[in-house]
């Protein structure tokens, strides 16, 4: 596995209508859920300490979300936003084919990530439409390992994105919640 220098300061925020190649994008853990109440396909992955939400709709449109590091393909699509995380104001309200709000918020990884890992547990144990968690493991077994946690939720008009992003190594987790309603 190629190890990279990464920080939660390069994290950078695309939404994108349209179809978008992720198959540049290394995929530690992908998902995929039809729900039929709003007649969508969800097609979700964790990049690195990253993560992306792909949803197609019944006509073929097609809403994406990626919140990553690494700088990204924008050849043929206009990105509706394209933020670094230091100018994300929250939240961020996005009208388009859907109405899409994101916000997120910092924490200590030392006093928070016990709280997220029972978060973490409940949520999954809650079934959710989705969860996803990766594990980003050192050679040390008892040092602590930054992991990315995504979990997706039905709401009452939509769906809620939660992730989870730690950077252990800078003291920081991101938490991230995306609504995402169907007009």
């Amino acid at each position: 596995m190629l190890i990279k220098d990464i920080s939660y300061k390069k994290l950078q925020l695309a939404v994108l209508e349209g179809k978008v190649d992720l198959s540049h994008l290394n995929i530690f853990k992908e998902a995929h859920n039809n729900v039929p109440a709003f007649s969508i396909n969800i097609y979700a992955g964790i990049i690195g300490t990253s993560h992306f939400v792909q949803i197609q709709k019944i006509d073929g449109s097609i809403f994406t979300e990626i919140f990553a590091c690494d700088v990204l393909e924008k050849k043929e699509i206009k990105p509706l936003c394209f933020l670094p995380i230091q100018e994300i104001t929250s939240p961020l309200n996005i009208d388009a084919s859907i109405s899409y709000q994101f916000s997120y918020q910092q924490k200590s990884y030392q006093k928070s990530v016990e709280k997220i890992s029972t978060w973490a547990k409940k949520t999954e144990k809650n079934q959710p439409l989705i969860f996803l968690e990766y594990h980003f493991n050192i050679d040390q077994e008892d040092s602590p390992s930054s992991r990315t946690i995504l979990a997706i939720n039905t709401i009452d008009d939509g769906i809620r994105i939660n992730t989870v992003h730690e950077y252990q190594e800078e003291d920081a987790i991101i938490l991230s919640e995306s609504k995402i309603n169907f007009k």
